[in-house]
Formats: C-alpha cells, structure tokens, sequence
C-alpha cells in the first residue's frame, strides 16, 4: 500500500486529488493539509507526498516550510503549470521527486506516484526539455545591486508573484504574451536569475514585492 499525504491550499484541489487517487486500490490517502507548515508527524508518516502550491508568495514560503519537515525516506510530487517555477525541489532531500503539470490525466499521476515510490525521479516533458535549454544559473552574491526595473517591468514581477501566467499577465495588462516573455527576459537578465521562483524569492528579498 503507498501512503499519500495531500497537500494543496484549496478543499477543492484537495478533494479531487483524494478523488482521483481513490480508484487505485494500492494508495490510500492517509493525511492532508493546506500548506507545509500545517502537516504533523501523522501526514508525515507517508510514502508520498503530492503538493499542488498556490501562488508564488504562498508557495516560496511553504517550500522553506516543507524542507524543514521533510524526511529521507519520503517521495515528493509536485503539480504545478509552469515546471520552470519549481526547480528547487531538487533541493529537497527526498528519496524521489517529480513534478507534473496539474491538469495531468488520472493515468499519468497514478503511474507517477508508483514510480516515486519505487524511488524514481518523474518530470513532464516540458520541464526535462526546460532543463536542457536553461544553462546553469548565474549565482547572484548577497550584496550585489539589482539594475532598477522600470515601472512596467516592476508590475510584471508583481503579478508573477500572485502566480499568473503570461497568458494572464498579458490580459490583465492589455498586452500580448510575446511582449510578456520579452519583459520577463529582461527583468531574469536584471535580476541574474533564470526562473521565476528564483524571481520572486529576490524580489521579496530586495523589497520589489509588495506584499
């Protein structure tokens, strides 16, 4: 039997998760919580967790939660629509980890999380084709000025950290996505980063992000 705790902001994530997973009869969901920092030693006790984060904020907080809880001996599954925000979990000592995009069939998240299990590392296409084109990141020094953001450029950042996509950024904007994807070239040029994670958790560190 694989044990999985879920963990996703919203009850209804939550409750569609537990529903799709219910149909295997080797998983049973033995725990869930809103975020990191609300799991306990019986969610814990698990050999899977499956983490949906909420937006940017939400979720740099809860990846410093979930590394503090984490343990050797359990797998990690993360859902997330831009696989590029989720780099660090590599960060995590785990024994496997994956990532996926949310709106994943059921077949493909069963078969994923008996592939964690098993101690395998699990990733859409998009981002092992990701990881292939993004070089490695250039290290930014504690110190180091950041090259000012225009206005727009610092209004992009904003809505990054409440998680939008391009596509949604470019509407709320009155722009098209293409002049999205160039601005947020600049501000990762700007910034000496080369993700949006890494972005946002800079920008919160410099005092860009309003909170």
């Amino acid at each position: 039997m694989i044990r999985i705790t879920i963990i996703a902001p919203a009850i209804a994530i939550r409750a569609g998760l537990r529903a799709l997973l219910s149909e295997d009869p080797q998983i049973r969901v033995v725990a869930e919580a809103g975020k990191p920092g609300e799991i306990d030693e019986t969610s814990l006790d698990c050999d899977v967790i499956v983490w949906a984060p909420g937006s940017l904020v939400e979720q740099v907080e809860a990846f410093v939660d979930l590394k503090t809880v984490i343990t050797e001996t359990t797998a990690v599954l993360v859902l997330h629509d831009d696989p590029e925000e989720v780099r660090s979990i590599k960060e995590l000592k785990v024994r496997a980890w994956g990532i996926l995009d949310p709106e994943t069939t059921q077949a493909e998240l069963l078969a994923s999380i008996h592939a964690l299990n098993e101690g395998l590392v699990v990733a859409s296409p998009a981002w092992i084709n990701r990881m292939y084109a993004v070089g490695e990141a250039r290290t930014r020094r504690s110190g180091d000025e950041i090259e000012p953001l225009t206005s727009r450029e610092l209004e992009i950042l904003q809505l990054l950290a409440l998680g939008l996509t391009n596509k949604q950024i470019a509407a709320r904007l009155k722009i098209s996505a293409h002049t999205v994807k160039f601005h947020l070239s600049i501000i990762f040029n700007k910034m000496g980063t080369t993700n949006r994670l890494e972005t946002v958790k800079l920008g919160l560190q410099n005092g860009l992000i309003a909170l």
